[in-house]
């Protein structure tokens, strides 16, 4: 193999020509390839970071709606109890002022029914008169009937 002026011109050439393809075209294409690795990597820390923040809202979030939901389930939980409470009241005044009225109907049916024994005792000896009247054909002496005595029962 020879080495002559056109192997060195060759060479020459060659290292003129790479050294002006990397100004020309490879560092725009590098600088380009490094601008989008920046790029890609900012948005993929970006993305992370949104992410982080994202999972915090949601825990806080969820925190937050499940504390609401427990101050709502404790507040309908007091409502209801409330609520059982006043039932209770009402029926137990209901009662009461049931019991109270069945009370005062016993002792109105009572007074009634001495009444009417005061009264058909005070009539009796004239009812048994005129039953004799009619049956015997005399009239019996009203002296001669006993009135019974009233005795008050328990209704």
């Amino acid at each position: 193999m020879e080495f002559d002026a056109t192997f060195l011109i060759a060479v020459i050439s060659f290292i003129v020509f790479v050294f002006i393809m990397n100004k020309i075209f490879y560092a725009p294409i590098l600088k380009i390839m490094k601008e989008r690795q920046e790029f890609t990597e900012n948005n993929f820390k970006s993305a992370r970071l949104t992410e982080e923040e994202t999972k915090k809202q949601t825990a806080y979030r969820d925190g937050e709606l499940e504390k609401s939901r427990d101050e709502a389930r404790l507040k309908v939980a007091q409502e209801l109890r409330q609520l059982k409470q006043e039932k209770a009241k009402s029926i137990s005044d209901y009662k009461c002022e049931l019991f109270g009225n069945v009370a005062d109907e016993k002792e109105n049916l009572k007074k009634s029914a001495l009444s009417a024994k005061e009264i058909l005792s005070d009539n009796i000896a004239d009812i048994a008169k005129e039953i004799s009247t009619k049956l015997l054909g005399d009239s019996i002496n009203p002296e001669l009937i006993n009135k019974p005595q009233i005795e008050e029962e328990q209704v």
